[in-house]
C-alpha cells in the first residue's frame, strides 16, 4: 500500500472519529433520550413537605405543610393559599423540556443571556429533611413560551441545564404577600361538629355528632337546631375574605389585657369558637360587628393566624343572632328510611300501628298485618318534616291545659332503629282556634296550623295499602262475570298451556275470546288497585246486598290444573241506588273493609268486553 493511499485512509477514519464526537456531544445518547421522555422533574408532589424559593434578589419565600394545611414560614408567618401552593408544586412536576444545553455551547456573553448564572428562581421541595427536586429558572428563550432552567444534582453535584417550557416562573413572580390565605378560615363544612357565638349578650353553642346527624342547639335552649338557618350561618362565617393583613402583636396584647381585665366580649364584637371532631382541633375568630347590616366590611383576628385583618362577605350582620333564629323552624326531623315503627293515638278512633319491615310498611288491622298505604306514610312524614312552626309559644309550661296538651286529642309516635321512641302531641285551646304541638321529653310548646292534621289521618283503615287483591296469574283458574240481567260470562284459564275457554249464559263462545283482552282482564285482577278506602261502612254495606257487578276469581297452586283451589269475589255497587256515579263501592267478600273505585277506573279495568267485535253486515 502507497504512502499517499495510508494517509488518505488516515484522514477518513480521523474524520469519522470527529463526526461520531461531534454527534456524542451535540445529539442526545440514548440515556438522554431516556431522560428526555421521562422528563426533567421526577419527584411524588404528595410526599413535598416543604418548598423553599428564593429570588435573584435573594428574598425568600418558605412554605411548609402542616397536616391538611400549608403555612407561610417566611417572609412572614401566616396561613397559605392551598390553591397557589398546588398550582407551584403541579407546574414544577409539568416542566417540558425541548433539549439539554452544555454550557461550553455558549460563550461568555451568550451564556450570560439564560440568566442561569444568577437564575431568577432557585426553587427546592423536601419530604421531611430530604430533598427530592431542585429547579432553577433563568431568562425566557427566543423559542415561544420557553425557558432556560437548570436542575442541580445533589449527590454529584452537577447542574443539568435545559432549555425548557414551563409555567412555574408565572407563579413564582406573584408578590409574596399574595401567597397568603384569603379566606379568613378554611375549612370544610361537612367536618365542623361545633358552634359557638359568645357575645356581650350571652353566648349561643349549637353542636352535631358528625355531617350525618342532625344540628341541635344547646345553650341557652336545649332543642332542635335548624339545618337551614345553620348551613347559613357556615356559610357566612366559610366565606369570609380578607381584604388586609396588618401586624396585631400591640392589638393582640392590647385585646388580652381588656379580656382578662372584663372577662367579658365587647359589645361591639363577636368570638366564634369552631370545633372539629374529626380533625382534633378549634378555631377561634373575633369580629367587629359592622356599623350596619349593609356594611360587608370589617376588622377580625383568629387565634390560629398572627395578624390582624380587614375582612369582607356577605350577611355579617348575621351572625349577631338570638337563639330562636337558630332554632329549628321545621316541626320534625325524621329520616323515613331509618324508621322501624309509628304509633298514631286518638280520641276518635282505636291505636294505628304500622311496622317497617326491609322497606315494605304493614298496618295491624283485625289481628293481622297487612300491607299499609306507602305513598301515604310518605306523605305524611313529609308533612311532618316540611310543616313550619308558627310561633315558639313557650319555653317551659307549668300548665299544659291551656293548650290542651294536659289530654292530647292525638299524638304520633316514632321509633327509629336502634332509638328511643320520639312522641309528638297534639292539643287546641277551650275555644278550638288554636293548635299546638308538643313532644312527651321536651319542655317547648309550638303554635302549629291545623293543616297537617289531614295529612295524619287518626282511622286505620286510611293507612291501608291500595292493592286489594294481589295473585300471580300461574295460579288463576277461574274468572266468572256477573252483571245486572245479562248473561254470566265465565273465562276458565290453563296455567300450564296458557289457553282461555269461555262459556257466556252456558253456551260454550271460546272462539270469540279476544285473547289480548282476556290476558289484560287477568292482569287487572292479579294486580287490582282501590282509589280509596271507605270510613263509613253503613251506606256501603246496604248498597252491596244487591252488587252492581260480581267478580269471582277461582285460584289454585300456580303453574297446575289440579289440587285444591280457593274462590275471591268482588262486588262493586254505585254509591246511589240505580245511577251511574263517579264513585262506585267495593268490597272482597269476607273482608270487613270497603273500598272506593271510581267509575272511570271500573270501566278501564272490568267494562271493556273480552270477546271479539262482531263482524258488521
Amino acid at each position: 500500500m502507497s504512502a499517499r493511499t495510508t494517509l488518505l485512509l488516515f484522514l477518513l477514519v480521523a474524520a469519522v472519529g470527529a463526526i461520531i464526537l461531534g454527534i456524542e456531544r451535540y445529539f442526545p445518547s440514548a440515556q438522554e433520550l431516556r431522560e428526555i421522555k421521562r422528563g426533567p422533574t421526577r419527584f411524588e408532589a404528595e410526599k413535598v413537605t416543604r418548598v423553599e424559593v428564593l429570588t435573584a434578589e435573594n428574598t425568600p419565600l418558605t412554605l411548609v405543610r402542616d397536616g391538611n394545611a400549608w403555612q407561610i414560614e417566611a417572609p412572614f408567618n401566616d396561613l397559605a393559599d392551598p390553591q397557589k401552593v398546588a398550582a407551584l408544586i403541579l407546574t414544577l412536576a409539568g416542566v417540558e423540556w425541548i433539549e439539554r444545553i452544555h454550557r461550553e455551547e455558549f460563550d461568555d456573553g451568550e451564556w450570560q443571556k439564560t440568566g442561569l448564572d444568577q437564575p431568577r428562581y432557585k426553587v427546592r421541595l423536601l419530604a421531611g429533611d430530604a430533598v427530592v427536586h431542585e429547579c432553577w429558572f433563568g431568562a425566557p428563550a427566543v423559542v415561544e413560551n420557553s425557558i432556560y432552567i437548570g436542575i442541580p444534582d445533589s449527590k454529584t453535584q452537577d447542574t443539568a441545564w435545559y432549555l425548557a417550557k414551563s409555567e412555574a416562573p408565572a407563579v413564582l413572580q406573584i408578590p409574596a404577600a399574595s401567597w397568603r390565605d384569603p379566606k379568613l378560615l378554611r375549612l370544610p363544612a361537612e367536618v365542623i361538629t361545633g358552634i359557638t357565638l359568645s357575645q356581650a349578650s350571652g353566648q349561643i353553642v349549637l353542636s352535631r355528632e358528625n355531617e350525618h346527624t342532625p344540628w341541635s342547639l344547646d345553650k341557652p335552649l336545649k332543642t332542635r337546631g335548624s339545618k337551614e338557618r345553620i348551613t347559613e350561618l357556615l356559610s357566612t362565617l366559610l366565606n369570609i375574605e380578607i381584604v388586609e393583613a396588618r401586624d396585631n402583636s400591640a392589638t393582640t396584647n392590647g385585646h388580652t389585657a381588656k379580656a382578662a381585665d372584663a372577662q367579658t366580649t365587647p359589645v361591639d364584637e363577636i368570638k366564634v369558637t369552631i370545633e372539629s371532631k374529626p380533625r382534633g382541633k378549634s378555631y377561634e375568630i373575633t369580629l367587629k360587628k359592622p356599623a350596619d347590616a349593609k356594611q360587608a366590611v370589617t376588622s377580625a383576628t383568629a387565634a390560629h393566624r398572627k395578624s390582624a385583618f380587614t375582612v369582607a362577605a356577605k350577611n355579617l350582620s348575621n351572625l349577631w343572632v338570638n337563639p330562636n333564629s337558630l332554632r329549628d323552624h321545621l316541626l320534625a326531623q325524621i329520616d323515613g328510611e331509618r324508621l322501624d315503627f309509628i304509633t298514631i293515638t286518638s280520641k276518635t278512633h282505636p291505636e294505628i300501628n304500622l311496622r317497617n319491615e326491609n322497606g315494605s310498611w304493614y298496618l295491624l288491622r283485625h289481628g293481622k298485618w297487612d300491607p299499609a298505604n306507602g305513598d301515604r306514610i310518605a306523605r305524611c312524614l313529609n308533612a311532618l318534616n316540611t310543616h313550619e312552626i308558627l310561633q315558639f309559644t313557650a319555653d317551659t309550661a307549668a300548665d299544659l291545659a291551656p293548650y290542651g296538651l294536659n289530654d292530647p286529642f292525638q299524638t304520633i309516635t316514632w321509633t327509629p332503629s336502634r332509638e328511643k321512641p320520639v312522641k309528638l302531641m297534639f292539643g287546641h285551646n277551650a275555644d278550638n282556634t288554636q293548635f299546638f304541638a308538643k313532644y312527651d321529653n321536651e319542655p317547648f310548646i309550638y303554635r302549629i296550623d291545623a293543616s297537617i292534621l289531614p295529612s295524619l289521618p287518626t282511622d286505620g283503615i286510611k293507612w291501608k295499602g291500595l292493592g286489594a287483591l294481589r295473585f300471580t296469574t300461574f295460579a288463576l283458574r277461574r274468572i266468572t262475570m256477573s252483571r245486572g240481567a245479562t248473561a254470566t260470562i265465565t273465562l276458565d284459564y290453563n296455567p300450564v298451556t296458557a289457553e282461555w275457554k269461555a262459556t257466556r249464559g252456558g253456551h260454550d263462545v271460546t272462539e270469540e275470546i279476544d285473547r289480548v283482552k282476556a290476558d289484560q282482564l287477568a292482569n287487572h285482577l292479579a294486580r287490582f288497585t282501590v282509589q280509596d278506602w271507605a270510613a263509613d261502612r253503613s251506606d256501603a254495606l246496604q248498597a252491596l246486598q244487591n252488587p252492581f257487578l260480581t267478580i269471582q276469581v277461582v285460584l289454585g297452586e300456580p303453574g297446575r290444573t289440579d289440587g285444591p283451589v280457593r274462590e275471591v269475589e268482588i262486588l262493586f255497587s254505585p254509591t246511589q241506588p240505580n245511577a251511574e256515579t263517579a264513585f262506585y263501592f267495593g268490597q272482597i267478600k269476607g273482608d270487613p273493609d270497603i273500598f272506593y273505585m271510581t267509575r272511570t277506573a271500573l270501566l278501564q279495568s272490568f267494562g271493556e268486553s273480552v270477546f271479539k267485535p262482531k263482524p258488521v253486515r
